[in-house]
């Protein structure tokens, strides 16, 4: 659905118009509903909205904030802490390493050691043997954000809702979820009537017809491979070399 034919839809169904049902109400509405169905995508499919971002590296600072946009957790850090090479950055506890935090000590703790971070306040902390340097797009963070919410002007947009809103975002909304998310609008709007109208059979259906379209997205990439290892022994120290199974 583009914007138009989303107001057009819920103004239809709830047999409304624009002066009875605004660009305004639907949006106030729809804003809500918007952040339930996006959780429950996230529940099924924590990489659904997953995003990779960078940032510049500020010489002599080792804090960065996160997104304000970020969804819950991150996933990856990456740096170019040289300059040039891209290096992975595991996680730690400054508890665990018993360190002072002033330059001097986390460079000499980290002189021999692969860089890490910590998370604190909402930020990650940058731990390495060597001063951090000015590095355009120095950092990479692999994370989970929100999609833009819906605004007023984009009922006015010819664009599906499902078309990312700039290079470092995503559309308002799957595609696939149009029409679910339309329908807990009109359920909202309704239910919010002070005298509440009636819902239709396949409103009061909704909550089965999102799980199916959650299940849609449970296995974005049919490729994926699992390899077991078979057994070599059958617990009691017997080789198995050779039998079948």
């Amino acid at each position: 659905m583009t914007g138009a034919q989303f107001a057009s839809y819920i103004r239809q169904r709830t047999r409304q118009d624009s002066t009875t049902l605004t660009d305004a109400a639907i949006i106030a509405l729809a804003i809500a509903c918007q952040e339930d169905i996006v959780k429950e995508i996230v529940k099924t499919n924590e990489d659904y909205f997953g995003i990779a971002q960078t940032r510049n590296l500020v010489a002599g600072q080792r804090n960065y904030q996160f997104p304000t946009d970020m969804l819950s957790q991150m996933k990856f850090l990456e740096a170019k802490l040289d300059g040039t090479n891209w290096e992975h950055l595991t996680e730690t506890d400054l508890n665990s390493l018993g360190i002072n935090t002033d330059e001097a000590s986390i460079q000499t703790e980290y002189a021999d050691k692969d860089p890490q971070f910590d998370i604190m306040g909402g930020e990650v902390y940058i731990l390495s043997g060597d001063a951090i340097i000015n590095v355009t797009a120095g950092l990479k963070l692999w994370s989970y954000i929100y999609p833009p919410t819906v605004t007023a002007g984009a009922l006015a947009e010819t664009d599906d809702m499902s078309v990312p809103t700039s290079t470092t975002s995503f559309g308002y909304m799957p595609r696939q979820f149009h029409r679910l998310w339309a329908d807990a609008t009109i359920i909202a709007w309704k239910e919010s009537q002070d005298k509440p109208v009636k819902l239709t059979e396949s409103e009061i259906n909704w909550e089965n017809r999102m799980q199916l379209a959650l299940n849609s997205i449970k296995k974005m990439n049919l490729d994926r491979a699992t390899i077991t290892a078979m057994p070599t022994t059958d617990g009691r120290g017997n080789n198995l070399n050779g039998q079948d199974y």
